[in-house]
């Protein structure tokens, strides 16, 4: 056996399979409240843009550059400009319609009770803001080998994010008194807590101002040094005669599961009905199987589930997306050594 195959296994026992919930659905917040509650001049942290790219967009980048999917992203506030700037991020966006009444325990508990629901595969769970854009990825990878049920990263005497969940207690912890502070979520988790002190100032959450700004696009932050790492960017498909399944499709059928509609599931996406059914038509054509389980009527065009198959075909593909992530990681490693620092 190989050094580089003989490592990459290694490292495949040691790593948990890890999914993330990005809370992004609010405002700024002061002392735990809302800041300027309905004020559409409000920024949205995760829009804030550092350089060329947006917060949210860095972070996502961090985490799926280290194979964790699926990435939930809980909207809210200013819902459909966020879901349409991440429309091509491949990302599962659940919005939260009450995030007004609402705190960010419950976003929490949404995003970590969809990951239980969906992801057999699933053994730990990210759990964070877009704040954290620079965040190392050796920080990400020190975190998810913790044995203990919640991780919770320290920089500085200070508690930062991500912090990690194992999935096997996410369904008593939204039973539970969980508050309305992430720190008192993770009093609330049965098990251990493991408090991990790194040389990382990236798991402190950039500070904001909680003012109004008049620009609605994305704004500038002052900081402009998060530089991403070099790093491998490749999209997985699956082809028979033509290529018919990849991320996109991916996102589309955790979207129809979830929503029971294809019209919804396009709508989350900012994609087309038509286009949603072209690749919905081309998948069961090419795969010889069919992946929805449709139920025609009414003007809505009915309810759709999808088959035992389309599951099967989800959890496979996101499974090999994983693993190819972190060979591809082991090999660019391997080949670029010494051709840059990060």
């Amino acid at each position: 056996m190989n050094l580089l195959k003989e490592k990459y296994l290694n490292m495949r026992e040691e790593l948990p399979r890890a999914s993330a919930v990005i809370i992004a659905s609010r405002p700024p917040e002061q002392d735990g409240t809302v800041a300027s509650v309905g004020d559409e001049r409000q920024v949205l942290p995760a829009l804030v843009r550092v350089g060329t790219i947006s917060l949210i967009e860095r972070l996502i980048i961090r985490l799926q550059t280290e194979g964790v999917a699926p990435i939930v992203v809980i909207t809210g506030f200013k819902n459909a400009k966020l879901e349409k700037h991440l429309a091509k991020m491949n990302v599962v966006n659940l919005y939260n319609p009450y995030w007004r009444e609402t705190s960010i325990v419950d976003d929490a508990i949404k995003g970590l009770s969809y990951i239980e629901r969906t992801c057999c595969d699933c053994e730990k769970i990210y759990l964070a803001t877009p704040l954290i854009p620079s965040v190392h990825t050796t920080s990400l990878k020190r975190l998810l080998i913790s044995k203990s049920t919640v991780t919770v990263p320290v920089f500085d005497g200070e508690d930062g994010l991500p912090i990690v969940i194992s999935k096997d207690v996410v369904r008593n912890l939204t039973r539970s008194e969980k508050g309305r502070t992430l720190a008192e979520l993770v009093a609330a988790a049965e098990g251990t807590v493991e408090r991990v002190v790194l040389d990382d100032p990236g798991v402190i959450p950039l500070p904001l101002v909680s003012e109004a700004h008049k620009d609605e696009d994305l704004v500038s932050h002052p900081e402009d040094s998060m530089m991403l790492p070099l790093r491998v960017r490749f999209k997985l498909n699956l082809a028979r005669e033509k290529i018919f399944f990849g991320p996109g499709p991916a996102v589309l059928l955790r979207l129809i599961d979830e929503t029971g509609s294809v019209r919804m599931a396009c709508q989350r996406m900012k994609l087309s009905y038509s286009k949603g059914w072209q690749i919905l038509n081309l998948l069961e054509e090419q795969l010889g199987e069919n992946v929805i389980d449709r139920r025609p009527g009414g003007q809505e065009g009915g309810s759709s589930s999808l088959t035992d198959t389309g599951r099967e075909l989800l959890r496979r593909f996101e499974q090999l997306s994983v693993e190819t992530q972190q060979y591809v990681n082991e090999l660019f490693e391997k080949l670029f050594e010494g051709f840059f620092e990060e």
